[in-house]
């Protein structure tokens, strides 16, 4: 906070830790996932909210792990919505350190660089302990969804399942 006042002029902070399975946030959509905290930046009309979990990431499934994508699972959230003054983020703040998991590879093939992991919003807790909350802060305050406009054809039919509820899922 001290380091950079200006950041946090006109802006209220607030980080809450989020309650257990059954009893806190949880998301279906990323394997029943429940972040750790939630923290809420209020800027001006707009409310960032952003769910964060420290965690180490070795033994994940990769960058198309539940919880590494869960960064743009919360866009379509967002966008469900419909509140452009809501923006939805997800962060993983990784005890992992980027040496562990550099083998990961993108879509591409490529070997994923600490850009690449800071892009799908991981951040390395222990390398980057000096700089990883400030850039969480940035790209929570700066990363709203691209609001697009759909045509009424294109809107989902809210008595339809959610493609991620037990309902469309189908049984054997």
């Amino acid at each position: 906070y001290e380091t950079d006042l200006v950041f946090f002029q006109g802006k209220e902070l607030y980080l809450l830790r989020n309650l257990s399975r059954g009893r806190g946030i949880g998301f279906f959509e990323a394997g029943n996932f429940y972040p750790d905290f939630i923290l809420w930046l209020l800027v001006g009309g707009k409310q960032y909210v952003s769910f964060v979990d420290p965690k180490g990431i070795r033994n994940l499934d990769g960058p198309d792990d539940p919880k590494i994508s869960f960064y743009q699972t919360i866009k379509i959230l967002e966008r469900r919505l419909g509140d452009p003054n809501v923006i939805l983020n997800s962060f993983i703040i990784a005890s992992t350190r980027h040496h562990q998991v550099d083998h990961w590879c993108d879509a591409t093939g490529q070997h994923m660089s600490k850009a690449a992991f800071e892009a799908r919003h991981v951040l390395f807790q222990t390398e980057d302990k000096a700089t990883y909350i400030g850039k969480m802060l940035r790209k929570a305050s700066s990363a709203a969804a691209p609001r697009t406009r759909r045509s009424a054809s294109q809107e989902p039919d809210p008595t339809s399942p959610s493609p991620y509820s037990p309902e469309a899922t189908p049984k054997e």
